[in-house]
């Protein structure tokens, strides 16, 4: 099959199955993007991915946009068609040519203001662009707040709204025990309003636990804020702040941690999730984080009703006392789930299925 990828940069966190698509016996693979990674991500240690068999195209011409858009019987996967400039023009070029196009899109259920505004451009889209879409692709599927209910309130058919994730390439460390008398949660992110550390830290100082550490890596706007409120809390023997080191430490930090824990008001995804369910560190994170969908209860994490700092109190407790795991076992399995072989079969078992889905051939 031939598979053409829009995005705005090579996404360190859709590369491993896209790079192992290329591997799959009669692909061929294109990934094409405005930029190789934006500076910030540069400046946080993230390396340009390793591409392999993967034929890269950075900032193409208007000629040759055209001419990958509209590879007879190709798969065009979309990454968005707002925000970034070169996913758009790609679909725009690809219309009236015999191409099986898709959208992948992280979910947009975003509670609050914003939701009203969101909504109505998404139907907007989706009366415009439905009826040239094989299906959609949504990073952040399931639930209440997951991607499936918001793009079929949108007006895309539910059944071609299709779960996927993003995908991390596993992070080398090296597993040596961590010698300490107290257990570690860990939060690796911003520290932004959205982010709801401050709920972290009001269920963290009510923990059965007065032993345990809670360690904080990020930097941002409500840094001052929260460092405050962790004098106001009495913890502030029990907590440090990390503003940053490359993402390799990170991983490595993750897997010293007993556990992570992302309590977002929203996240479309949150890969750090994903890093640390392969390197075996349980994760616990609200129902409005998209990686949310990554999570079994008891098995390789918890999940807890977002803006409630006494249901996240009840799913830390509950870790501290019930939870059972074999850190090893879990990274081996976790490792493989999530991991891009595995993914990238899935994903195009699933563009088959959904090119299926209509008799003729073209889209």
């Amino acid at each position: 099959m031939k598979y053409v990828f829009w995005h705005s940069y090579l996404m360190f966190h859709q590369a491993a199955y896209i790079r192992e698509l290329a591997e799959l016996p009669g692909n061929t693979v294109h990934w094409c993007v405005s930029e190789e990674l934006p500076k910030s991500y540069r400046d946080r240690g993230y390396p340009v991915p390793e591409m392999g068999r993967v034929q890269v195209h950075v900032a193409p011409s208007e000629a040759r946009t055209r001419e990958l858009a509209t590879l007879p019987c190709s798969v065009q996967v979309f990454f968005g068609l707002r925000g970034f400039s070169l996913p758009p023009a790609a679909f725009q070029a690809s219309l009236g040519a015999p191409v099986h196009r898709f959208l992948m899109t992280e979910n947009r259920y975003e509670p609050g203001a914003q939701l009203l505004p969101r909504w109505l451009v998404y139907t907007w889209d989706a009366l415009r662009y439905r009826r040239h879409l094989r299906g959609v692709f949504c990073i952040g599927h399931t639930g209440r707040y997951g991607g499936a209910r918001f793009f079929s309130a949108c007006g895309y058919p539910r059944k071609h709204i299709v779960p996927f994730l993003h995908v991390m390439d596993r992070t080398p460390v090296q597993h040596t025990p961590v010698q300490r008398d107290q257990r570690e949660i860990l939060y690796v992110g911003q520290l932004i309003t959205r982010k709801r550390v401050d709920l972290l830290l009001t269920a963290f100082s009510q923990l059965n636990d007065p032993t345990a550490r809670l360690r904080i890596i990020g930097k941002g706007e409500e840094e001052a804020n929260l460092k405050q409120m962790v004098d106001q809390l009495g913890i502030a023997k029990r907590v440090s702040f990390t503003q940053g080191m490359p993402n390799a430490e990170i991983v490595a930090a993750m897997a010293a941690a007993d556990v992570l824990v992302l309590p977002s008001r929203f996240d479309g995804w949150g890969a750090v999730v994903n890093e640390a369910l392969m390197v075996g560190t349980p994760v616990i994170c609200s129902n409005r984080c998209g990686a949310s969908d990554l999570i079994e209860n008891g098995r390789n994490g918890y999940v807890f009703e977002t803006d409630s700092a006494s249901a996240l109190l009840e799913r830390l407790n509950k870790f501290w006392h019930d939870f059972q795991w074999d850190r090893a076992a879990l990274a081996a399995r976790e490792s493989k789930r999530l991991g891009g072989a595995d993914v990238a079969m899935q994903f195009e078992t699933q563009v088959k299925q959904l090119i299926g889905k209509t008799s003729d051939g073209a889209a």
